[in-house]
Parts: C-alpha cells; sequence; structure tokens
C-alpha cells in the first residue's frame, strides 16, 4: 500500500526505500514528534515539499513500529 501510493507521487523502488529509511531515521531521534515536523525534515534532506501526505506517513508510521516490534531494527550480535 506504501509502495503504490508513494509510485503514484513518481518515485521508484529505490526512492521509496530511502524515503522510509529517512522517516525512520528522523522520528527515531525523539519520542514525539508531529508530522509537520517530519516534513520540514525532509524538506530539510532535500525531498520534495509535498512528496508524503499525512496519510502516507501514519502507514510507513506503523510500518516501522512493527518492524521495531517484531525485532527488526536491531542489529545483529555475532
Amino acid at each position: 500500500m506504501i509502495s503504490g501510493r508513494l509510485k503514484n507521487q513518481g518515485l521508484g523502488v529505490i526512492e521509496i526505500t530511502r524515503l522510509i529509511r529517512d522517516v525512520s531515521n528522523i522520528t527515531g531521534r525523539k519520542w514525539y514528534i508531529t508530522p509537520v515536523h517530519v516534513k520540514y525534515a525532509l524538506e530539510r534532506l532535500g525531498w520534495e515539499r509535498y512528496i508524503l501526505d499525512n496519510y502516507t506517513l501514519e502507514l510507513i508510521s506503523l510500518y516501522l513500529d512493527d518492524k521495531a516490534a517484531k525485532g527488526l531494527n536491531r542489529p545483529v550480535i555475532q
């Protein structure tokens, strides 16, 4: 669903992955952050101002929360 929405914005697979990673890095630094702050931070990273709507941002946040709950964001200890 996220990919479909972002592909409609003209993004490719690599760009979608990079955008999700950027959102993760932005939101991971703070306990609470508003969508406006996320969008401003993305703009500072070089993304277009309206690349992300609130609904897609919420989908990305849910996706990242699900990954964190499953332990997929933890570093691998060898």
